[in-house]
């Protein structure tokens, strides 16, 4: 079986994980890449960056070894049931939904073949991903653990996770993209109040989000050291800092994740 990564469902995650691996061509000398989607608009631009189109999960299945499924929790069961009589021993499913177990995925399958749990967040769009990957199944060989790290790896960075923690990635990192636009929204809302067209708040903030996010990834200071690093004792910095502190920015912010967390572990019941 030649080593194609295949992916079922083309929508926001599925369509960034393919055109995401597409644009890292020169990785993936000697594979291919296939996808198919009930929407056939969603494969387009796939097709146009290189992916091969498939018109069935049978098709898809017979050409490649890992099948990345990606569909909406509630349609995962129906998707892998309708897989399950096309896949073999050697094949490895990869699973991006939330909420649903190992041990759900292989019984859908008719425990055909090893799966893994996968759970990205959308800026594997621009190669910037943050993914939990869960290689529990015993069923899994060295070899198809490898290629599988080294896969998401060039979408971003990898954290190897017991199953057990998945539910509560997928509520800090996960989910994590919306909590960050939503601050960034709202920073660029202020710089309209305060006179800059959109597109200028927006690049603006833009930037000073990828650069404050490469201060806290490359120095070891605390993050309230970098911030106070920015208050001068008077200045206007500490006056906004103030405000959050008096809104209870922080604590919404945790909130949010174990607001997300709690619907993550209904959601696997």
């Amino acid at each position: 079986m030649k080593k194609e990564i295949g992916c079922i469902g083309c929508g926001n995650m599925g369509g960034a994980i393919m055109a995401g691996l597409a644009r890292q061509e020169a990785l993936w000398e000697g594979w291919g890449l296939a996808a198919c989607s009930r929407t056939a608009a969603r494969l387009a631009p796939l097709k146009e960056a290189g992916v091969a189109a498939c018109s069935s999960s049978a098709e898809l299945a017979a050409r490649s070894r890992y099948i990345v499924v990606a569909v909406k929790p509630y349609q995962m069961d129906a998707v892998l049931r309708e897989l399950a009589p096309h896949i073999r021993a050697e094949h490895v499913v990869i699973s991006v939904a939330a909420g649903i177990s190992m041990a759900a995925l292989r019984e859908s399958l008719g425990q055909a073949c090893a799966v893994v749990r996968c759970m990205p967040n959308t800026p594997a769009r621009v190669g910037k991903g943050v993914f939990g990957l869960c290689f529990d199944d015993p069923a899994l060989t060295p070899e198809a653990r490898a290629d599988i790290h080294a896969l998401f790896a060039a979408l971003g960075v990898c954290v190897e996770l017991p199953e057990a923690r998945f539910t509560a990635f997928s509520a800090l990192i996960g989910a994590g993209p919306a909590y960050v636009f939503a601050m960034m929204q709202g920073l660029v809302q202020a710089g309209a109040t305060l006179g800059f067209t959109w597109a200028q708040s927006r690049e603006m903030v833009a930037a000073l989000f990828e650069g404050s996010a490469r201060m806290a990834a490359q120095e070891t200071t605390p993050l309230t050291q970098l911030r106070d690093d920015v208050c001068s004792p008077g200045g206007l910095t500490i006056a906004g800092v103030n405000a959050l502190d008096r809104a209870g920015i922080n604590g919404l912010l945790v909130d949010a994740v174990l607001a997300a967390d709690a619907r993550g572990r209904e959601m696997e019941q």
